[in-house]
């Protein structure tokens, strides 16, 4: 089975770490895991049959190939170090950070050690964002002009047996916010049309949800290969939505989450829809499940990243200038980033 001699450790053991522990467990992993609030160590130590840790540095200092890096988006990179500097290799929960702090150590240190990276920007492996990537690289609609992606979904059905106000996305200081907190999509922008040369983004507080962090972001971009795109996430939809349309010089082609389906249609057609369906049984832990199988298999054969150190850190510059727009109404460059602080 994969990953069976694997030794791995999970850091956080909130929904997102959890999902991870028996993602690994299933793929044959020898797990163990850190939990932050010790008096429920035993509970989960007895529902996974695994060794809890309730001491961070005695979790990282035990022989591990490998840490998931799942705890609060402030923390992704003080962790994410320390387990680094031990040799470690890494799997960090995505956004990456929320700041640009240690960033740069952590990859000096990851190419000094030469360890495998991935950041869990899992929608790369959702079959329709991978259907556009394909079909954009065989030139489905010609020279690409623009995108207009959206998602949005009301916070507290996120976690509706918690109280999202105590969330780390309420809070703009632990990293919170729908910019951050749905960054997926400028994940696979970026890996569809590269480099971001400019951002310009409104971000806002304009519900009453009683949350510290924005409810609301608009984007655009443009994109060093030419197109545009507009980006538009909230914390407010009262249904689920995501989408994505991208406009090129030959076709168009659109996906929307609720009808699963990617629908080409070019002018050489005379716009007869093609139809590229998504699978009948297709359920979210499936992305997942295949991201972590491309980690552990990197650690143990090798291969490229899927969304590796590098890509994140563009992503990350992306946001950063966002925010910065926003916050001063000008637009920015996401490669001026490295040398700016934020904090929300």
């Amino acid at each position: 089975m994969e990953g069976a001699q694997l030794r791995v450790l999970v850091v956080g053991t909130g929904s997102a770490g959890c999902r991870h522990i028996e993602n690994l467990l299933s793929l044959g992993a020898a797990v163990s895991a850190f939990r932050y609030r010790t008096e429920l160590a035993g509970e989960l130590s007895s529902r996974y049959g695994i060794r809890v840790f309730t001491d961070l540095q005695e979790a990282l200092d035990s022989p591990q190939d490998a840490v998931v890096v799942a705890n609060r988006t402030d923390m992704h990179i003080p962790t994410a170090l320390d387990a680094a500097q031990r040799g470690s290799h890494l799997y960090i929960e995505k956004p990456l950070s929320s700041t640009m702090d240690g960033v740069m150590e952590l990859r000096e240190i990851v190419k000094e050690k030469e360890l495998v990276v991935e950041v869990g920007f899992m929608m790369r492996f959702h079959p329709a964002i991978r259907t556009i990537h394909r079909l954009l690289t065989e030139g489905a609609v010609g020279r690409p002009y623009l995108a207009r992606v959206s998602v949005g979904q009301y916070l507290p059905d996120w976690r509706p047996h918690t109280d999202y106000r105590l969330s780390y996305s309420a809070k703009a200081d632990q990293g919170g916010g729908v910019l951050l907190d749905l960054a997926h999509e400028l994940d696979y922008l970026y890996w569809y049309f590269g480099k971001v040369k400019e951002v310009t983004a409104f971000l806002d507080n304009v519900s009453d949800l009683r949350i510290e962090s924005e409810d609301i972001a608009q984007l655009m971009l443009r994109f060093e290969s030419g197109p545009l795109a507009q980006v538009e996430m909230d914390y407010l939809s009262p249904l689920y939505r995501r989408s994505c349309e991208i406009v090129g010089d030959e076709g168009v082609m659109a996906w929307d989450h609720n009808s699963g389906d990617v629908v080409l249609q070019r002018r050489i057609d005379n716009g007869r829809k093609a139809v590229f369906p998504g699978p009948a049984a297709f359920e979210r832990n499936m992305m997942f499940m295949e991201h972590m199988k491309h980690f552990l298999r990197r650690i143990e054969e090798g291969g490229e990243p899927s969304s590796g150190l590098e890509d994140a850190i563009d992503v990350q510059r992306i946001a950063l200038a966002a925010r910065l727009s926003s916050a001063n109404g000008t637009v920015q460059r996401p490669s001026d980033m490295d040398s700016e602080v934020h904090h929300g």
